[in-house]
């Protein structure tokens, strides 16, 4: 697969988040694909040349004085599109990932765009904040999120932002951010200091350092010497004149490895953030084995979860103040949530990230897109959500349903039938390596495979008739679109697909049951057939678990079954 992979912050200029993501994602891309890193300069800084990450690098030609924001952006465009033209020719890319709205515009006709939004923030900025220059940024952002085959957000929140700016006219996957977590460590040190550190650009309208500085003040100096606190502010950018950082050291900025042991070093890190896409530097701070206080509902949500791994912030400075008294004077019995909080960072690695990416730049190859809108609508994610945040021993017991089910037809299969190519879809039941064939693949449809994602039964990256049968376990009542999902079934299975409805009570996260056989029949809207209350097992099923179960058959195949009762 050739991936083109764009980017308007060079890992080499760091600034932001971006950066980081663009030098870690593409190393770790290359070991899976053929890529082409591209850079677009949009800034007054020195042009650098291209290295190890970055293979070229472009700069728009301003050919007239453009004298709106709009005629800028769409001259940019034009430029970079006529320079990129010899590239793309002899690349020819199968997926071109722009990772940032900048990025979008020179490919704005292209019907293989895999989009990542970073950043919408403009429902919490006022608007005399901003200049003509960033709306008009931000309709580029919509027409990119409207017009790509893919939008990617990296938290329910940014998610939820990028659907809002878009009308609720499209949705995003949600997809896992990355971390070199073999880098962070914890320095365990023995001079009876506590280190309280904010990391981050100096900002108040989105990062939150204004608050947190209010807060340390409100502590004042007895508290800070009585209880042996140092207060630092690591961060990139000018702190708003008036702030008083007499209780704070000098404000640094720090890269590479002193970063990493500023980390270390800290016992305590707060993230004051009123709105974060994702917050990398959370993570980051989890990794190092730091009590992280944290603004909750937002996208630091994905890997937060206070009480568990982290304390939960509240939304003004003078409540700040108290949850940061508290996490300083009880720190010494907060170790669990920071052995916690370490366990957390461990899975967000790139590998991760980047095979959650290439599943949906498969199904760009493939051509799904349609399917892939259907599939991660946002409605989906609420079931998601509502499965995630339900009772663990309500999980369980759904999942030993669906293995009883499941055994029971496993049971009556015969000899030639086990070593058919046979997929079984789901709900969360996954059993052990050992316990079926290898030639029966089990995927669920609420839990989160090793890839980052959850693979969603409206749409799937199997080639066409890649099995003999389908299966379908528990995954049914999680269904939004059942046409759809029969047409994915139908797709894959070269022969039948024996469907287990459940009959009982649905559970919280269950969103569709059948309750007649005409909802079959209508919904069945392909040349198969289906048989009631047939397949595999089925009068052991009755009477075990409450299933019952359907058979779609290919039309030929069930012509030569009843040819068989004839005869």
């Amino acid at each position: 697969m050739r991936v083109l992979f764009v980017t308007s912050e060079h890992p080499g200029l760091l600034f932001g988040g971006l950066g980081t993501f663009t030098r870690e994602y593409v190393r770790e891309l290359r070991k899976y694909c053929d890529v082409k890193c591209v850079y677009f300069h949009l800034s007054d800084e020195r042009i650098p040349l291209p290295d190890e990450t970055v293979d070229y690098v472009f700069e728009p030609e301003q050919i007239f004085d453009a004298f709106t924001p709009e005629a800028r952006i769409l001259e940019s465009a034009a430029s970079l599109r006529k320079q990129l033209e010899p590239l793309l020719q002899a690349f020819r890319p199968d997926v071109i990932h722009c990772n940032d709205r900048q990025t979008y515009m020179p490919f704005r006709f292209e019907k293989n765009v895999f989009y990542s939004s970073h950043l919408i923030f403009t429902d919490l900025i006022a608007t005399s904040y901003l200049d003509d220059l960033y709306f008009q940024e931000v309709k580029v952002e919509r027409c990119a999120i409207e017009n790509s085959a893919v939008v990617a957000a990296y938290s329910e929140f940014s998610a939820k932002c990028v659907e809002k700016n878009a009308g609720n006219l499209k949705s995003a996957v949600v997809l896992p951010l990355g971390l070199r977590t073999e880098k962070f460590h914890r320095n365990f040190r023995n001079d009876g200091k506590i280190r309280v550190c904010y990391f981050g650009r100096f900002e108040n309208v989105q990062k939150g350092v204004n608050d947190f500085i209010y807060a340390v003040n409100q502590l004042g100096p007895q508290f800070k010497k009585r209880n042996s606190v140092e207060y630092f502010l690591y961060g990139r950018g000018q702190i708003d004149v008036g702030m008083d950082l007499s209780l704070f050291n000098k404000p640094e900025f720090l890269e590479g490895n002193e970063l990493i042991e500023a980390y270390a070093d800290a016992d305590i890190v707060v993230m004051p953030s009123r709105y974060e896409p994702f917050g990398l530097s959370g993570l980051e701070a989890m990794a190092s084995g730091a009590l992280l206080l944290v603004t909750t509902g937002l996208g630091m949500d994905e890997y937060a979860e206070p009480g568990r791994n982290c304390i939960g912030l509240p939304g003004n400075a003078h409540e700040m103040t108290g949850v940061l008294r508290n996490a300083i004077l009880d720190l010494p019995k907060l170790g669990l949530l920071r052995e916690n909080a370490v366990l957390t960072a461990r899975k967000w690695t790139w590998k991760r990230c980047v095979k959650s990416h290439l599943y949906f730049y498969r199904l760009i190859l493939q051509e799904r897109i349609p399917f892939i809108n259907i599939a991660y609508e946002k409605n989906v994610r609420k079931i998601l959500s509502a499965y995630k945040k339900a009772n663990d021993v309500e999980k369980i017991h759904a999942a030993e349903e669906e293995r009883i089910a499941f055994t029971c037809i496993y049971g009556a299969m015969s000899d030639f039938e086990r070593r058919k190519k046979n997929l079984v879809l789901t709900g969360n039941f996954i059993p052990e390596d050992d316990v079926f064939p290898e030639n029966f693949k089990f995927v669920s449809v609420l839990e989160e495979s090793d890839d980052g994602i959850v693979v969603r039964p409206e749409c799937f990256s199997f080639a066409d008739e890649s099995f003999d049968s389908v299966i379908v376990c528990g995954a049914w009542e999680s269904v939004l679109n059942p046409c759809s999902f029969l047409m994915e079934l139908e797709r894959v299975a070269k022969d039948s697909v024996q469907i287990l409805y459940k009959t009982g009570k649905p559970r919280e996260w269950q969103t569709f049951q059948m309750e007649s056989e005409r909802d079959w029949i209508d919904i069945n809207q392909s040349g198969w057939r289906f048989d009631m209350n047939s397949g595999y097992g089925v009068e052991k099923l009755k009477h075990t678990v409450p299933f019952d179960s359907v058979v779609y058959r290919k039309k030929s195949e069930l012509k030569e079954v009843l040819n068989e009762v004839i005869a």
